[in-house]
């Protein structure tokens, strides 16, 4: 059975990020196997966005002008070495070279591969395959903690970097060697207000429905690498294994699976604006529960109603951006985006460390409950204000 393009792409995209996803979790777990502090596991977490942040605007611009293929060879190839080093090197030093090796580099692909799932397919396909797409991140979310954990109980640390470090092997193999056709290139076409002649970047911003979904996108990446960082944290104060901790992080991954594969259908009947509301209350309703029990099972199944919540969320957000984008800047839109995403990706475990070490965890679930309901409630008001026009 021949698989097309786009699930070829989708699939090595989803080994690629089962790598970092394996990675982040594997470096925290690590670091605390190693006796270091809340703050110096917030500070690992933090430089795995930092790098991340400086570059994602240029990666977009050489994404652009060079194409896919090369950066997404790049990206694979580092992180290999990026993985293996922390088997070679077992030194609590080595986890800063990893972090910043693996989250630079796998910020790289994914920028190359973002403007590729709109470009496979028509238009009128773009919504269903960026939540195909999405759907192959959750899966590999579901399997790197499942694999890390099990893993580190079973082999050791250094042992389980040295298997992720193998993943990233075969989207170089396949890649390198032509076997993931690449879309011809679509000419580019004359847009307005952000259009080609406006080179600084900041001038993307000049167009309001691109702040707005960039706003929406970049509360979704907080949550998310909130929730990456703090739920082992939160896990290992309680006693559980690290077994157990790649269980209750598998669950909002299996969960994102089972939104993800909604969202086509659900766009049928609600507005991308609406769908965004619904995922910041369900939310909001989780990181408050996470602030009050302290069980396996009752974490597991927050994990869970969580990834129901911001799993539809992400797709939907990305397709937006894709639609408004210019189409000869696409790129660089995602470099933004993934620029101010990594950016709140390196302050926030920076600042969550500090205060998880002063104050303890659950402030800082009650602080993202809180966050969650302010952003529904603005995301509520542009969609009254959208439907006003419309009726107008």
């Amino acid at each position: 059975m021949r698989v097309s393009p786009f699930f070829r792409l989708v699939a090595l995209t989803a080994i690629n990020h089962l790598c970092f996803s394996s990675v982040r979790l594997g470096v925290a777990l690590y670091a605390v196997h190693l006796h270091a502090s809340l703050a110096t596991v917030g500070i690992l977490m933090g430089i795995f966005g930092l790098l991340s942040a400086i570059t994602s605007v240029s990666a977009g611009r050489w994404i652009d002008r060079v194409g896919p293929r090369t950066p997404m060879l790049v990206a694979s190839a580092s992180m290999v070495a990026g993985a293996g080093l922390a088997f070679v090197w077992r030194d609590i030093a080595a986890l800063y070279v990893v972090s910043a090796v693996v989250g630079t580099l796998f910020n790289v692909y994914f920028i190359a591969y973002q403007p590729l799932v709109g470009e496979y397919g028509t238009p009128a396909e773009r919504v269903k395959n960026f939540s195909i797409a999405s759907v192959g991140i959750s899966i590999s979310s579901f399997i790197a903690p499942l694999i890390t954990g099990f893993s580190i109980d079973h082999l050791g640390h250094p042992e389980t970097f040295l298997l992720v470090a193998m993943l990233p092997l075969i989207p170089l193999v396949v890649i390198g060697s032509g076997h993931l056709p690449f879309p011809m290139k679509k000419k580019h076409e004359k847009s307005t207000g952000t259009g080609s002649g406006e080179k600084s970047v900041w001038r993307l911003l000049r167009n309001p429905e691109l702040r707005r979904i960039y706003a929406v996108s970049l509360v979704l990446n907080i949550t998310w690498n909130l929730f990456s960082f703090l739920i082992p944290l939160y896990c290992i104060e309680i006693g559980l294994s690290a077994s157990s901790i790649g269980v209750v992080v598998g669950c909002y991954a299996l969960a994102s699976i089972t939104s993800r594969m909604m969202v086509a259908p659900m766009s049928r009947y609600l507005t991308p604006w609406q769908t965004l509301i619904i995922s910041g209350c369900i939310a909001g309703l989780c990181f408050a529960g996470f602030a009050l029990v302290h069980t396996f099972l009752a974490l597991a199944v927050l994990s869970f109603c969580l990834g129901l919540g911001l799993g539809m969320a992400t797709p939907t957000s990305q397709a937006m951006l894709y639609e408004i984008a210019p189409s000869n800047r696409i790129g660089e839109v995602m470099g933004l985006r993934t620029l101010m995403g990594n950016s709140m990706q390196t302050v926030v475990p920076l600042l969550s460390g500090a205060i998880g070490a002063a104050l303890g965890l659950s402030p800082i679930f009650w602080a993202l409950a809180a966050t969650q309901v302010a952003v529904t409630y603005v995301v509520r008001k542009q969609w009254l204000r959208q439907r006003m026009r419309r009726t107008t």
